[in-house]
């Protein structure tokens, strides 16, 4: 498989850029940085190989990276409400959800970025449906993934979510 060298470069930007980002600037940081930008390059060519991932665009990531930041930082505040106050509910269970996304890479972000959501994880990703482990039933699991799904799909072209009005707006 041959790969353009402007799609290595793009990639090896971005990671290093989220790798310069998450470690704050610090130099120090790259001995072990720049092996874990390689790899994840790497690991995202291998994945994008398959034929069923399509090219990642660029702008409409950059549009939705604060959704990303604002939900890590509400499911961050959401597990630390239910620690400090035992009393605000917990009744876990698992969700199916069923996926449109196509198989490959935006599968795979979706499984790892609904993580971030408030009181959910990822527990299996397997044919066309994801379960879901939930801190609470009575959350809005399944509108909730439906967004995040919408969003994802469209960093990788037309969403076919959208056809039934899953994506965004």
């Amino acid at each position: 498989m041959s790969v353009p060298p402007a799609a290595v470069a793009w990639r090896l930007g971005l990671f290093g850029a989220l790798w310069f980002i998450l470690c704050g600037g610090e130099l120090g940081s790259w001995p072990f940085g720049l092996p874990t930008v390689v790899l994840a390059t790497w690991v995202d060519l291998q994945l994008a190989g398959n034929g069923q991932t399509r090219a990642l665009r660029p702008l409409i990531l950059m549009r939705i990276l604060p959704f990303f930041f604002w939900k890590s930082i509400l499911g961050a505040l959401d597990v630390m409400a239910r620690v400090l106050k035992p009393r605000l509910p917990i009744d876990p269970g698992l969700v199916e959800f069923p996926l449109t996304i196509p198989p490959g890479g935006g599968r795979i972000l979706l499984a790892n970025c609904i993580t971030l959501l408030p009181g959910t994880i990822s527990a299996r990703l397997a044919d066309d449906r994801i379960i879901v482990h939930t801190l609470d039933k009575g959350l809005p699991v399944v509108a909730k993934i439906q967004d995040l799904e919408g969003r994802i799909a469209s960093l990788y072209g037309p969403c076919p979510a959208k056809e039934t009005g899953r994506g965004l707006p």
